[in-house]
Parts: structure tokens; C-alpha cells; sequence
């Protein structure tokens, strides 16, 4: 080839260079490339001023984690029994730091897989969205296996095993102030759903009831076709127990229940009872429920002792089940179970009457109520202070080292 060819062959090249767009330049890999090489002392100066920031960093977040104040108090060893048998589930402590609002309650769990496979499968999201039609066969709900059906038969609601293990020990908290003698009083615990549940799950339509005196196409109404066996935990109207003197103790109420009789299957079957929850005007501003002990026996939410507080997210619009129901990733975690808006100051002595229900023996786990305040970054975990000083001390490491073979080469 001769050398004009050559030559015209080149400009044609380069013509065609100067024409190729930024991406065509990007992906023919013909962008310019700048390769940075540190000269030694720039290198050593840059990890040992990445330790120094890394290390004030580091004690910072320990500092604002252990600005926190916390307390746990184990209660695996309580029993329901306890409570059957009178005897008083309490734990105390002494407030050794000034607690300022707000103050959250969590109850904690340890050795419960909540992540395991088949558990988070099992349930049914149609029906915590109160999806209409309303499932009433089995075949319906297969979904929520193995925790399908209830009570005489009736579908769960809801229904999984997810929802039907919700966590449902109750907490009472009394405190007694510095210099106030052996006067103990109640503490006010928020536990709505807009304060312990994720703004996700309250607004986004997720979590909703049916309503239970509502009349089921087929006859009956939803409640005596569904085994509504959540209202009893978490009912429309709470009895609330406003003393708690040292005669009585802690004594929680619970919905009492009542009999209603439903039409059998199959025609010319007759009918057959079921029981409900004694509950009325689920839906109304002013709704109803008869209160029952722990032994079933009824008890007047009324007098000295207790007063019937109104609950707008009841059943499965519950804070309490809303937050169980956010699958926790580890074995051992946390949740939020209700706020305390009252200061508590240096020497506040606090008791915490426990109503033991949630079983952890069984899988030899544990269980604690966490009383804490918070920080700008939220409850107290040490572990990213620590893990910001790691990495402080690998670059002090590695400068010192690359230090040392600058100063002295022959020796490395």
C-alpha cells in the first residue's frame, strides 16, 4: 500500500473518530482514562486522616447511643397460671437517669423465627384487606395452611400462622416519685396504631375489618360464620383499670363471649351454636362490650376500679396487631408496643404488672419488657459507633504500615 493510501486511510479513521457520539465513545471503550497514582506520602496522610475522622465519628454515635436510656426486665419465668391463681406478676426498678419523653415500651423476644418460610406464607392478604366477597369455605383460604379453621368449624379470622401467634401479653406501669411515699400512680401508655404501627400500614389500606353484625349473603351474619377470635384480644372498647391498690392489684378484664345459633350445613340440618364475641355497634360511635376475668367470670367495667375506654383501631386495624405482623428478620428482635408521654426523674421508682400469656418455653426462648427513650438516631445500638472505631483502627493500621516500608524500604 502506498503511503498516500496510508495517509487517506488514517484521516478517514480519524473522521470517523471525531463523528462518534459520547455514548458510541462509552461503550467502544474510546473514553479518556485518567489512572490515579498516589505518590507515597499523599497515600499515607489520606488513611491516617480517614482513622482520625473515622475515630471521632465513631465516638460520637457512642456517645448520642449512650445518651439513651434503657431498661429490660425479663418475665420468661411468669405464667398465666400466675394469674389464675391470683398470685401478682410485677417487676421493679429504680430509675437511675432522668427519662424525658417520649418514652417507648417494646416488648422483646428471643429464639422466635419469625422468618422462617412456611410461617411468613401463612396468611391470607385478601383477607386483611377485608376484600369482598368474605371466604367461608376452606378451599378458599389455602393460602393461611395450616392455621385455617377455628371454632365449630368456622374459618379463621384472620387466618395464618402468622396472625394467629400475635403476641398478646399486656402491660400495666405504676411509678411511685421521689419523696411521694408509698403513693403509687398509673402510668398513661399510648399503644394506637398511628404511634406504634408503620404510617405504611395504617394509611395504606392493608389492614382493615369486616364488620361483624353485617349479614353474610348466605344468612347469618360474618361473625357467626367467621371465628372472629382477634375482637377478644384487641375489642372495639377496652376496660381500662384506673387503681391499683395494693388489695387489688392487677386485674385485667377481657370481651366475655356469648352463644348464637346459625343454621347447620346441609338442608333440614337443624342449627348449631357457636360463640361470639359480647360485643355490639362494632361500626357506631358508641360501641358495647360485657367484660369478663380471666376464669371467664363476669365483671362490671365500672366503679372505682376500671372505666371502658373507646378503641377506634380495633381487631385487625390494631397497632399491637399491625406491628406483629411486620416480619421480623432475626430470631431475636423488638417491637414497638406502646409511648409514655410523662417524664420520669432521677429515683422514680417504676413498676411494671405483667399479664403472661405469649408461651416461649415450648422453644426455649425468652421474653422482656424494654422501657428506653431516644436519641436523633433512634433506641440505643452501640453497634455502628463500634463498627465506624473498626475501621478507624484498619487505617491507622495501614498508614502506620505503609509508614514504615516509606521510611525504612529495606527492611520490607
Amino acid at each position: 500500500m502506498s503511503a498516500a493510501q496510508q495517509l487517506l486511510n488514517s484521516q478517514v479513521t480519524r473522521d470517523d473518530e471525531a463523528e462518534d457520539s459520547l455514548w458510541t465513545k462509552f461503550t467502544q471503550q474510546r473514553l479518556k482514562a485518567w489512572q490515579i497514582s498516589l505518590p507515597p506520602h499523599y497515600a499515607i496522610a489520606l488513611y491516617l486522616l480517614g482513622g482520625v475522622a473515622f475515630f471521632v465519628l465513631g465516638f460520637s454515635l457512642l456517645l448520642i447511643s449512650w445518651s439513651v436510656e434503657e431498661h429490660t426486665l425479663d418475665y420468661t419465668d411468669f405464667s398465666s397460671d400466675d394469674l389464675l391463681s391470683g398470685r401478682l406478676n410485677a417487676m421493679e426498678i429504680e430509675v437511675t437517669k432522668d427519662m424525658t419523653p417520649p418514652i417507648w415500651v417494646y416488648y422483646e423476644l428471643e429464639g422466635f423465627h419469625q422468618n422462617h418460610r412456611r410461617y411468613v406464607k401463612s396468611r391470607d392478604n385478601r383477607q386483611l384487606e377485608a376484600s369482598e366477597p368474605i371466604s367461608v369455605e376452606a378451599r378458599d383460604l389455602r393460602a393461611c395452611s395450616p392455621a385455617v379453621m377455628g371454632d365449630a368449624g368456622r374459618p379463621l379470622y384472620p387466618c395464618g400462622l402468622v396472625a394467629h401467634s400475635v403476641f398478646n401479653d399486656s402491660f400495666a406501669f405504676v411509678k411511685q416519685d421521689p419523696g411521694e411515699g408509698n403513693r403509687w400512680t398509673m402510668l398513661d401508655v399510648d399503644s394506637s396504631a398511628r404511634t406504634i404501627a408503620w404510617p405504611a400500614d395504617v394509611d395504606g389500606g392493608k389492614f382493615a375489618n369486616y364488620n361483624p353484625e353485617a349479614k353474610h349473603p348466605s344468612g347469618p351474619k360474618n361473625q357467626e360464620l367467621l371465628d372472629m377470635w382477634l375482637i377478644r384480644r384487641f375489642p372495639p372498647v377496652a376496660c381500662v383499670q384506673t387503681s391499683m391498690a395494693p388489695s387489688m392489684g392487677y386485674k385485667p378484664l377481657y370481651v366475655g363471649t356469648r352463644d348464637a345459633k346459625v343454621p347447620a350445613a346441609g338442608k333440614g340440618a337443624g342449627s348449631r351454636t357457636v360463640t361470639v364475641a359480647d360485643c355490639k355497634g362494632y361500626f357506631t360511635d358508641h360501641p358495647k362490650c360485657n367484660f369478663a376475668d380471666i376464669d371467664g367470670n363476669p365483671v362490671p367495667c365500672s366503679g372505682p376500679e376500671y372505666k371502658e375506654v373507646a378503641v377506634p383501631d380495633w381487631g385487625v386495624a390494631s397497632g399491637h396487631f399491625m406491628a406483629w405482623m411486620r416480619i421480623a428478620g432475626l430470631p431475636n428482635f423488638r417491637k414497638l408496643w406502646g409511648k409514655i408521654d410523662e417524664p420520669l426523674v432521677k429515683g422514680t421508682r417504676l413498676k411494671v404488672y405483667v399479664a403472661s400469656h405469649f408461651v416461649v418455653k415450648p422453644f426455649e426462648g425468652r421474653k422482656a419488657v424494654v422501657i428506653s427513650t431516644s436519641s436523633s438516631l433512634g433506641g440505643r445500638n452501640d453497634f455502628l459507633g463500634k463498627g465506624y472505631l473498626l475501621v478507624g483502627s484498619c487505617c491507622f493500621l495501614f498508614g502506620a504500615w505503609f509508614l514504615w516500608n516509606h521510611l525504612f524500604p529495606a527492611s520490607s
